[in-house]
């Protein structure tokens, strides 16, 4: 049987989908407060993830009993801060931060792979 993207977004999370969040997390905050929060599995395509001063593209493949997530973060605001991606592996396994992009302008890619898990939580935000 074939694994079907699981999608759940939190109320930040609507950013995915193409409306801005305006309110950007502080350092230490929780990202969902005030970033896109996404929870995904297999198969899992994000092409323009935004907030306030980051954009994000991210995709989720599994394979051989693991899930790897890759994409890229950029800072989009010349504004002191720089745009973060955070993840959580279904597992409990965490990558933090995954990526930390700026100055304004700067891109980073990104890859990780996790073991015993068939999906992620992704944060991207601004601090």
């Amino acid at each position: 049987m074939k694994n079907l993207p699981k999608i759940a977004l939190t109320t930040a999370g609507i950013a995915a989908l193409g409306l801005a969040v305006g309110v950007p997390a502080a350092a230490g905050e929780n990202p969902s407060a005030g970033g896109a929060t996404i929870l995904a599995g297999c198969g899992a395509q994000f092409d323009d993830v935004t907030v306030d001063g980051g954009q994000a593209a991210w995709n989720l493949v599994c394979a051989s009993g693991g899930i790897t997530i890759g994409g890229w973060v950029k800072d989009t605001k010349a504004d002191g801060k720089c745009a973060y991606i955070k993840a959580f592996a279904g597992n409990g396994e965490s990558r933090v931060p995954l990526a930390k992009a700026c100055p304004k302008n700067t891109v980073t890619q990104f890859s990780w792979r996790v073991e015993n898990s068939n999906e992620i939580r992704a944060y991207l935000f601004v601090a």
